[in-house]
Parts: structure tokens; sequence; C-alpha cells
């Protein structure tokens, strides 16, 4: 890529927000935009990116455009085509500045892929090794210097993004029906992470029922909990909670120890590593309550939040915001199966994303079939009818990929 000026649209993102400012600092001159402002527009204006919410037919004057793969048409699109400037996606932007490190390790997964990618990030951070991070969620003091020794990376699977990337170490959390409104079905879901893995000259992989067809690839180094000395160490006492998380633990000790990381500096950072927000993140009270918020979205990540938060409370609440009309109905089943005896449920007006109603089944879907198995579930379409029903003296969870979270502070704030 040659290119003086570039256009990122949907600049507000947790990616696109990151690889602008790695644009910016690389001399290109950039230019944003965005439906709304937020934090991260403001973070770009912050580093001199020039964001607008609205369409100016002078930011297409640019040598190249960088879109969300949210974003399908509009008046940037028809013009950017217009003029015959080059429009690629998110993911193809961050293939090519991954190929300005020394090494890049990529972490794969239908879950913990940004826990454990933040979790090596650390740990080679510990190190004092010049490291750098792309994840999809936000890290605590987060470095993105292009020409790092080492960049780890979040590879997200929707729309086959991770494709793009070409590590030098991939990883493998699991691998269970997810996206498959982007692949068709499972068994292509499955190639995609094989084709992945493979491009890694170290691979790693959680070993469990969804990755054993893996197996197959003999050049793999297979990580469980027992396998892992490390988690034996008495010393060994993370602050993050639940078994998800101890899996997260032993794929980052494994990949960090054969990067030659050495234990005790493993373990220094593995006991203070706090999480990341929107992971069982505790963000105050309502009453007598204490609210958390997660970013558990599907139902294995769901069922494993909850197994973990009901061993902390005798009392809970859940507060479940389902994210996208495909999953809620390609894995409602899933879905009824893990709410099906929840006592205290709210299921919250689903966040759409980058879909329409006819796409699949809505949260009032959900709770019309979840009702006929559980009838304790309740159902609330805005927040005004959410705060009615919340519980006042007990744990409460607001879960979901959405804007669930946000809601959750504003409820806390003005109580």
């Amino acid at each position: 890529m040659e290119f003086k000026s570039v256009l990122f649209l949907g600049i507000g993102g947790v990616s696109m927000h990151q690889l602008a400012i790695a644009f910016n600092s690389m001399g290109v001159k950039v230019y944003g935009f965005d439906v709304k402002a937020s934090r991260y527009t403001e973070l770009c204006e912050q580093n001199g990116i020039e964001v607008v919410h609205r369409f100016v037919p002078e930011y297409t004057h640019v040598d190249l455009c960088i879109k969300t793969g949210a974003i399908k048409s509009g008046k940037y699109i028809d013009r950017l085509k217009a003029v015959g400037c080059p429009i690629v996606d998110r993911a193809e932007a961050l293939g090519w500045l991954c190929t300005r490190f020394k090494t890049v390790i990529a972490v794969a997964g239908t879950h913990g892929k940004s826990t454990t990618a933040t979790l090596i990030y650390e740990i080679l951070k510990s190190a004092n090794m010049k490291v750098s991070c792309h994840v999809g969620a936000d890290v605590y003091d987060a470095r993105f210097e292009v020409g790092d020794d080492y960049l780890v990376v979040e590879a997200c699977e929707y729309n086959k993004s991770f494709l793009s990337l070409y590590p030098k170490v991939s990883v493998v959390t699991n691998v269970e029906a997810e996206h498959l409104d982007s692949y068709g079905s499972l068994f292509n879901l499955r190639t995609a992470f094989f084709t992945f893995l493979k491009r890694g000259k170290k691979r790693f992989v959680y070993e469990e029922k969804s990755t054993e067809y893996l197996k197959k690839n003999k050049n793999i180094n297979f990580v469980d909990i027992k396998s892992e000395k490390l988690l034996k160490n008495p010393r060994f006492n993370p602050k993050i909670k639940g078994e998800h998380n101890l899996k997260n633990i032993a794929l980052a000790v494994a990949v960090t120890q054969a990067l030659g990381v050495d234990e005790d500096t493993i373990l220094k950072a593995l006991n203070s590593f706090v999480g990341i927000p929107r992971r069982y993140e505790y963000v105050g009270v309502y009453g007598q309550s204490r609210v958390y918020i997660d970013y558990a979205h599907h139902p294995t990540e769901v069922r494993a939040f909850i197994d973990t938060f009901s061993s902390e409370a005798s009392e809970y609440q859940i507060i479940f915001q389902p994210h996208t009309f495909s999953r809620t109905k390609i894995l409602l089943k899933d879905f009824l199966s893990v709410f099906k005896n929840i006592k205290n449920l709210i299921l919250y007006k689903e966040y759409p994303a980058r879909e329409k109603a006819k796409d699949g089944m809505s949260a009032k879907d959900l709770y019309d079939r979840l009702k006929e198995i559980n009838p304790n579930v309740k159902y609330c379409a805005n927040a005004t009818a959410l705060e009615k029903n919340l519980g006042k003296n007990m744990h409460i969870a607001f879960v979901g990929a959405g804007d669930i979270d946000q809601i959750a502070k504003k409820i806390i704030k003005t109580n």
C-alpha cells in the first residue's frame, strides 16, 4: 500500500480508531467519519485526526478508504467509487499493518480471544519486550507502535477477517458455531480456522471437544489446564475468575514460555492482571445490589459467566441483551438451554448491530419461546421498564455485546 491520505469510515469502532491512530503516527493524513461521536472519536481527534459525522465531499479526495464490515453503501461509498478511490475492509488494513512488525501473535477463537490476547500482551510487556497489541476490547495502558518487535492481535473470524493475517504464532482458543451467517455451515467455519492455524510457524490450541478436529495436523501444541504446570504453582493466584479464564491463562502461559519468558515473570504478570473492561466488571450499586457487566453474547460464554456469577451470590439477577437477530435464531436451542432455569431473568431489547429483523429472531421472539419453559422470565423494551424490574438486594449482571453496559451505567448513575 502506497498512499498519503486515507479515509476511515466507521472510525469510532474499537479496532478502527486504533488503526486510524496507527496510520496517523506513520505520517499518513487521516480523515474519519462515524455516525456519532464517542470516546473513540474523541481519542482520534486528540491525536490530530479530523472526524466528521456527516457527508463531506472533500473527504473523498483521498488515496485510500478503509471501512468497517458493517458499512456496505452510502454517500461516501458512492462518491469514492465514482472517483475510483480504492476501498478496503478493516481486516485487509490490519493485515497490511501486521507486516510492519517482526513477530505477530494472532489469537482466534469463538470465546476468550480478547482475554487470551491481552494476557499474552501483558506477560510480554512484563518481560520488557517491545510489544504492541491490537485487541477488540479496551486494554489498560495499551500500546500500538508500528515497528515493535511483537504485535499481539485478536483475530476475529467474522466475515473471514482473520484470513487477512499471516502470523508467526497462531493461537486458537475454541471453535464453536458462530457467525454462521458469514460461513453458511459449521464445516466451512472449521475449515477457515484450520487455514488460519496452519499459517503460524508456531501453533497453539486449547484442547477440548470443539478443537479435536484440528488434531489432523501434527505440528500443533495442544494445551489444557492440567498440562500447564505453572498453574499448579503455589504462587499462582490470579484475580480473574472462572474455569474459562484458567483456559485462557493456560494458553497465554504456553505461548509466552515458547517465546522465552521465564516463570517468575509470567507469574507476576498473571497475578497482577485485573482483566479487561466488560469481562465480569464491577460497575457500582443499585439500591443494595452490586452491579456487574459482562460481554458474553454466545450461549457458551453466557453459561460460563452465569456459572461463575451464581457461585459468588445466593441471590442474583441476569439481564441479557441478544446481539444480532441471526445469532439468536441460529443458536436458539442453546439460548433456551442456558436460560431455562434462571429464576431472576430479564431479556432486554436486542442490539441489532449490522442486521435487520428479517435476518433472524428478536429478543421478544426469544422471550416468547423461553416463557414456555421458564415462566419467571421478563421482557423489557426500554430502560425505563428495565429499571422498574431490577432487584434491590442481590447481585445484578447486565450481559451482552451491545449497548447494555451503557444502559447499566446510566441506571446506576441516576439511582
